[in-house]
């Protein structure tokens, strides 16, 4: 049979190979000679020592250094000449902080088409090279528990994807505002435990398109024009502004488990909402609030009978009526409120074509009360014929993405 991979352009077999782990690229220079030397000329740079922890420091001292040993090796064994667009550096432990932060700046001296940059260190003093601030090449930004420190100067004119999750910093109290404001293009931001909090006034995203964000970090004010929001939750004063192009959003209740009408709110200041993902929990009623109707004695489930249940808005959001198309409920228990809020969703969503639930791990395992949840939720009535239910388990850590 004839090997018609290897007949491709060199060019196409790289771009391939970028997509592999660059240990699984190296390997493929044993398949042939034609591609012995293939591997010099992948654009992407990809190690990753994300192992389990091990008690034994010898062991794990000894896989670290055998990291860094390989990728110095394909460092030096590289062509040069050709250009390197990706580099993800991944290590979920380190011992020598310098020769981490050597081998990170000799990667970027290599690099001056570099449009890709992801490192995740799980060290919190491995600082990042300034360098990486002032790229005019870079594309991509993702950072993860890694330190920036002495960065005077942040001027990214192409970046469009940034990503920072537990960062640290040193005397620069103002950092996150700089790397937003030194980033014109950016498209999709994520901010989760960061060290500082935006306080001053920052321009407008106008290409900003996705964001997910920490609240307590990052008012929704300066994200209040994008299209996709993910946060933890929606503060009541965040709910002064519209969000007149969000589409799709996913946050928990948990913030209003108290004040639950102002959490009826977040959807009148969605006009176009089509997607939403949401977590119900923490919810504690309060039936003698105006404008909202509620029975207490009414039941969800079975076994929910006690339970208390909310009072609902009189009048239907407009985006719940005329836009939502997909619904997920995240972590579903089953519980009266649970119940009830799936049903008036089905209920009053005239253009609804998916219900998804994602089961809570204890609910699902449990047969009997996942048949019964089945069985309830597919009975409720639905105001659009074409709404299909589907029913997984909800995985604790993931993400429900569209």
């Amino acid at each position: 049979m004839a090997d018609i991979i290897s007949c491709l352009p060199d060019s196409i077999l790289c771009y391939i190979l970028s997509f592999l782990p660059t240990k699984d690229v190296v390997t493929t220079s044993v398949l042939s000679k034609r591609w012995n030397l293939l591997w010099r000329s992948v654009p992407s740079f990809d190690f990753d020592l994300n192992t389990p922890y091990n008690l034994d420091y010898d062991i794990e001292m000894e896989d670290f250094s055998r990291f860094v040993r390989s990728a110095n090796s394909f460092l030096r064994g590289r062509d040069m000449d050709q250009p390197l667009h990706r580099l993800r550096f991944i290590c979920s432990f380190v011992y020598n902080f310098s020769s981490i932060e050597r081998c990170i700046e000799d990667l970027l001296r290599i690099s001056g088409s570099l449009e890709h940059l992801h490192l995740e260190l799980i060290c919190y003093t491995a600082a990042v090279p300034s360098v990486v601030f002032s790229s005019t090449t870079l594309v991509v930004l993702k950072l993860t528990n890694v330190e920036l420190t002495n960065v005077s100067f942040i001027d990214l004119p192409l970046l469009k994807i940034l990503h920072l999750n537990s960062i640290r910093f040193q005397e620069c109290y103002d950092l996150l505002e700089q790397l937003i404001s030194g980033s014109p293009n950016l498209e999709d931001l994520e901010i989760d435990t960061f060290d500082c909090i935006i306080q001053n006034e920052i321009r407008a995203f106008p290409k900003l398109v996705r964001a997910k964000v920490d609240t307590l970090v990052v008012p929704l004010e300066f994200v209040k024009n994008v299209e996709v929001l993910v946060t933890d939750k929606i503060l009541e004063t965040d709910l002064f502004c519209d969000f007149q192009n969000l589409v799709q959003l996913e946050f928990s209740t948990w913030e209003f488990s108290k004040k639950w009408p102002h959490f009826w709110e977040v959807f009148r200041h969605c006009p176009k909402l089509q997607t939403l993902v949401i977590c119900i929990e923490g919810i504690e009623g309060d039936e003698d609030e105006e404008g909202t109707e509620g029975d207490e004695d009414e039941e969800g489930t079975e076994g929910d009978e006690e339970e208390q249940v909310l009072p609902f808005p009189l009048t239907v959001p407009t985006c719940i009526s005329l836009r939502l198309k997909t619904c997920c409920l995240k972590d579903y228990r089953g519980s009266a409120f649970d119940y009830r809020f799936a049903e008036y969703i089905m209920l009053n969503a005239s253009f609804l074509q998916t219900m998804k639930f994602l089961i809570h791990q204890d609910e699902y395992s449990d047969l009997v009360r996942r048949h019964d949840m089945i069985r309830d939720l597919s009975s409720c009535r639905k105001s659009s014929d074409t709404c299909t239910l589907s029913f997984e388990e909800s995985i604790w850590g993931s993400e429900y993405d569209y």
